[in-house]
């Protein structure tokens, strides 16, 4: 996420190495995969895929999740977001979305694809679906405060019991927008 050299350096190494078969630390297995996906390609997004697939182990299924949002090709987050939508089962699917709300580098496009696909996210179980709100308020909303807030302010007349994590997202878009002026302001 930082850009760390030695961090990503390493990360691809092992999983290039996972690729290859190897088995690597469970510790650091979703790291990994968040890395290679940081830094990968279609072909990276077609072997999770695969990988989510065959997996018989619910921990690295998960862990194959968190990790496709973490895709900075844009063409290639939105297959993963796609095959998200259309492939994980419904009790996971907030987990990619997540990790890509948490992905710096796809903010602007997240927020794209979220009122895009806003139909079929509102079929998600309440609960998931709130995750999907808390998430993306905070992140992508400090690329494009104004549209978000005035989205969201509409959006709780339509869906109210979504009305206290909207009121909390944007109470935390607020606190990264400070915590980013503040930042800019100090460098």
């Amino acid at each position: 996420v930082f850009g760390l050299e030695e961090v990503i350096e390493f990360g691809q190494k092992q999983f290039d190495s996972l690729h290859d078969g190897d088995t690597i630390h469970p510790d650091i297995h979703k790291s990994v995969l968040q890395i290679g996906a940081l830094i990968g390609d279609s072909e990276t997004f077609d072997w999770l895929r695969q990988s989510f697939d065959s997996t018989p182990s619910e921990h690295d299924r998960l862990n194959i999740l968190s990790a496709l949002g973490w895709f900075t090709e844009i063409s290639v987050l939105h297959q993963a977001l796609q095959y998200t939508l259309d492939g994980v089962p419904q009790k996971n699917k907030f987990i990619p979305i997540v990790a890509a709300a948490a992905n710096p580098n796809v903010t602007d496009y997240l927020w794209t694809w979220y009122t895009d696909h806003i139909d079929e996210l509102e079929t998600f179980h309440p609960l998931l679906y709130e995750r999907v709100i808390a998430a993306v308020i905070p992140s992508a909303g400090t690329d494009q405060v104004d549209p978000i807030k005035h989205f969201f302010k509409k959006y709780i007349k339509k869906l109210p019991q979504t009305g206290d994590v909207i009121r909390l997202a944007l109470e935390q878009l607020e606190i990264n927008i400070r915590m980013k002026h503040n930042q800019l302001v100090s460098d």
